[in-house]
């Protein structure tokens, strides 16, 4: 009897001297570690091709910095080119954009981007492109993240453009844009 009694005691105190981890004051815990500028930082951006009466390619990379966990600003450039067959309007598009993203509640987020381009002025009367102009666009809006990571993931977009005039690059089109990114 003694015997098993000693091997059960024997077994619970070396479970327990497994189980226990020991921390000097010196080394800093997973929980104290500040994160880098890089631990914060993302990138990714935007592809797009249409084809069919009109073509666009669109090729949008970005940068972004996480200040908290829900909360994340940065910038990027935009590369397009444009070319609408009924109108004869062609055009190549570029500029920089900077934008700021908050999680409300898990993966569903609003979003507010500035985009600043340069493009042709279509001359409708002329049926020709006569100058190049700089158009500012803000634009509004939510979506959800598929994340695979804390900071990547795949997002879909819903932006209304707040200054939809006739020189808008998105004049003219359906509201609400959609956009599908990615982040790694």
């Amino acid at each position: 009897m003694k015997y098993k009694l000693f091997i059960i005691l024997f077994l619970v105190f070396s479970i327990q001297t497994f189980a226990q981890d020991f921390i000097t004051e010196d080394e800093p815990t997973k929980e104290d570690a500040k994160p880098t500028f890089w631990d914060r930082t993302y990138w990714g951006g935007e592809f797009g091709l249409m084809f069919g009466s009109a073509t666009s390619i669109v090729i949008s990379p970005e940068m972004g910095y996480l200040l908290t966990p829900n909360l994340s600003v940065g910038g990027g450039i935009i590369f397009q080119y444009y070319n609408d067959n009924y109108s004869s309007y062609e055009s190549t598009i570029f500029g920089g954009k900077v934008f700021s993203r908050f999680f409300l509640w898990k993966d569903l987020y609003v979003i507010g981007i500035l985009e600043v381009v340069n493009l042709d002025r279509f001359n409708q009367y002329y049926n020709q492109n006569n100058e190049r102009y700089w158009f500012a666009s803000p634009l509004i809006g939510g979506g959800y993240m598929q994340r695979f990571s804390k900071k990547g993931g795949i997002g879909v977009s819903l932006l209304f453009n707040l200054n939809n005039d006739i020189n808008s690059p998105y004049y003219g089109q359906a509201m609400p844009i959609i956009r599908i990114g990615f982040a790694i």
